[in-house]
């Protein structure tokens, strides 16, 4: 099953060169979620050939424009191509009230747009379809902010052909042995589940956690994550000022995976400060080796670790 993410813009607060404000599309078998929409954000769809018409939920970490300016011209395009699926927006309150006004700037949207309301000190199931789950993260920021973890549902057992004909397993009986129960025959007795079926992967998840300064208990919610995506708008020198304005620097986020067990670290929401990013990357991985620099169109496929499949 189809489960990557792509970066549509990975910088900080100021756009620079070939990187736009942050934006991610999280592909969940075809089903596109965006998470943060920064300006230029139909700009990006268009450069990287992404069919917007599968998009059907966008989740805002928070109100500051980065994060949300691109939202105004991404409905708009959408309502030009003659979008009717309805459409729903996930973040703090404030985002409510930015979606409001970003919406009355096209004077007649073809489609619904919903907006779902997010507590952003809350731990929280906050979308449920029959494939993923979706959490909230309480972040750390100048302003109320979020993050979400995205989790894969356990998907059923694959049945072992042979042995339906072998032990006349009738068709009503498969979905429940792919469930997990086992089958009871009339000549053979039970016969385990495990001798029938094959255990599917292992459910993925990704943990998108920005912006946010560093904070020891946001590892409580994501342990054991596959792919960490966490900003690291500075490098170490840079302490000081990350702490000001409720950012995290390169050895943050790299402390965060460690200590979070995750897979893989993502990083991003770099300052224009850094147009080369080569210390940023050395500073994650001299703490966390597994570290990859996001960069605009990247596509990172989420796996899961060897031995947990």
């Amino acid at each position: 099953m189809r489960f990557d993410l792509t970066i549509l813009g990975c910088s900080g607060a100021v756009p620079a060169y070939r990187r736009f404000p942050t934006m991610q599309l999280l592909n969940v078998q075809e089903q596109l979620f965006m998470i943060d929409c920064g300006e230029g954000a139909q700009m990006r769809f268009s450069d990287f050939s992404v069919k917007w018409g599968k998009l059907s939920h966008i989740f805002i970490s928070h109100h500051h424009g980065d994060h949300v300016l691109g939202l105004p011209g991404l409905l708009s395009s959408m309502g030009l191509n003659h979008r009717t699926s309805p459409l729903t927006v996930f973040g703090p309150p404030k985002v409510g009230a930015f979606l409001e006004q970003a919406c009355s700037f096209s004077e007649q949207l073809s489609f619904p747009v919903h907006f779902e309301s997010v507590d952003p000190d809350r731990n929280a199931l906050v979308y449920e379809s029959r494939h993923l789950r979706v959490y909230s993260l309480p972040l750390r920021h100048s302003v109320p902010a979020t993050g979400y973890l995205f989790q894969e549902k356990e998907r059923p057992r694959s049945m072992r052909g042979e042995l339906i004909e072998k032990y006349q397993i009738p068709y009503q009986a498969i979905p429940g042995i792919r469930n997990g129960d086992d089958f009871v025959s009339s000549v053979h007795g039970v016969i385990p589940n495990g001798a029938l079926t094959i255990a599917p992967p292992a459910p993925r998840s990704f943990a998108f956690c920005s912006d946010t300064a560093y904070q020891p208990s946001l590892t409580d919610y994501i342990y054991g994550v596959d792919l960490l995506y966490h900003e690291a708008t500075f490098l170490q020198q840079h302490e000081a000022q990350a702490k000001e304005t409720g950012h995290s620097t390169a050895k943050d986020a790299a402390r965060t995976a460690l200590e979070a067990n995750a897979g893989t670290l993502l990083l991003g929401h770099y300052s224009t400060r850094y147009p080369v990013l080569d210390r940023i990357l050395q500073e994650a991985v001299s703490v966390f080796p597994n570290t990859i620099l996001g960069s605009d169109g990247l596509i990172v496929p989420l796996t899961t670790r060897p031995g947990t499949g």
